[in-house]
């Protein structure tokens, strides 16, 4: 399974595949797909403050309906408690998203570079 930033969630849910890297490309093309619903939660916040102009259950729901996207339903406190060791962040929402991909051992589709310094797991 290969998770995705939230980044990489809207330009899949925009079909915007060319803005993606070769690797991250094959693992879209070949894997199944996984979302943290801290994406969901940082979608809402992008929305509230402007920067997001859709509704975010519409691209969440649109990734699942369309490409088999699979909500993760983790415990709350396993993801938090992986969250609070990644201390090369003050991202909260990176901390999250990153630690959801880690617990159950995937890659996180990503362009973020600092994500991509310090999770091996990171593709893009």
């Amino acid at each position: 399974m290969v998770f995705l930033d939230t980044h990489a969630a809207v330009f899949l849910w925009e079909g915007r595949l060319e803005v993606f890297g070769d690797a991250a490309r094959a693992a879209l093309e070949r894997e199944p797909l996984g979302l943290s619903p801290f994406v969901r939660l940082e979608l809402a916040w992008l929305a509230e403050i402007g920067r997001l102009l859709v509704e975010p259950d519409a691209i969440v729901g649109g990734l699942e309906a369309d490409c088999g996207v699979h909500l993760a339903d983790d415990r709350t406190a396993a993801v938090v408690g992986q969250a609070m060791r990644l201390v090369w962040t003050r991202d909260p929402f990176d901390r999250l998203i990153v630690a959801t991909a880690m617990l159950h051992g995937a890659r996180l589709v990503t362009r973020d570079r600092r994500i991509q310094e310090h999770f091996d797991g990171a593709i893009w």
